[in-house]
């Protein structure tokens, strides 16, 4: 099992208490290094390799954002605060998660567990082993980066700024690139039928000429993707 290197990085002590009886409770996490405030802490990551930083936002001297602004190359970061008015500021800063105070075991759970499935990740893609395909995404919403299973994806839809997914129990706001999605879902589930809309073709239940329902919504299919749908509907015809 990969070892992951962390540090805490929070000046209420109680809070760095609790976030090594956290960490102890995992065997692929060993602390290395515990301070109260952010200057204290990039003196520690200027000499010592840190995989994952568990950072505090407000503390003295030096807010935590600020030190993630100043580092040339962050480790990957978990944000703990008690505030939830930052979440945009740590996606901004491409942290891995955002905890808030006080942070129960389980979240704290799933929290690690995200960052272990991260480094895996990389340490397959540095080594050019291929990655496992994978039957989910992480979508950034509201707070938190949430799992969406490729399965229940119904449809996605381009919202100008941010995109819709619509999936078989609700509907997700993502500031995403219609485009960043496009190209994280698979081409033998999802296709692009419409400069707007991206469909999983299992969910089709109806095709006409210029539209097809999916779980009782209309989706329009443009003239340039309409051949290519056929010709997707119609291999499977032929193997069946």
């Amino acid at each position: 099992m990969m070892e992951i290197k962390c540090m805490i990085v929070d000046d209420e002590a109680l809070a760095r208490e609790g976030l090594k009886k956290y960490i102890r409770s995992f065997d692929f996490l060993s602390l290395t290094a515990a301070c109260n405030h952010a200057v204290a802490a990039r003196e520690v990551l200027e000499t010592t390799p840190i995989d994952l930083m568990f950072l505090d936002i407000n503390m003295p001297k030096m807010s935590g954002l600020h030190l993630l602004e100043t580092l040339s190359d962050p480790p990957a970061t978990i944000l703990i605060t008690a505030y939830p008015d930052y979440a945009l500021d740590g996606f901004r800063l491409d942290v891995l998660d955002y905890l808030l105070k006080p942070v129960s075991l389980p979240r704290f759970t799933k929290a690690v567990q995200k960052a272990q499935e991260f480094f895996t990740l990389r340490q397959q893609a540095s080594a050019g082993t291929p990655a496992p395909a994978m039957d989910y995404i992480f979508v950034k919403h509201k707070q938190l980066y949430e799992k969406v299973m490729l399965a229940d994806i119904l449809f996605v839809e381009s919202m100008q700024n941010y995109v819709l997914i619509q999936t078989t129990q609700a509907k997700i706001i993502a500031y995403l690139t219609f485009k960043s999605v496009e190209q994280q879902l698979p081409a033998d589930m999802f296709l692009r039928i419409h400069k707007s809309y991206i469909v999983n073709l299992k969910h089709i239940s109806t095709i006409d000429s210029n539209a097809v329902q999916v779980a009782g919504h209309t989706l329009p299919v443009s003239r340039s993707q309409r051949e290519l749908l056929m010709q997707v509907v119609n291999r499977r015809l032929l193997t069946k």
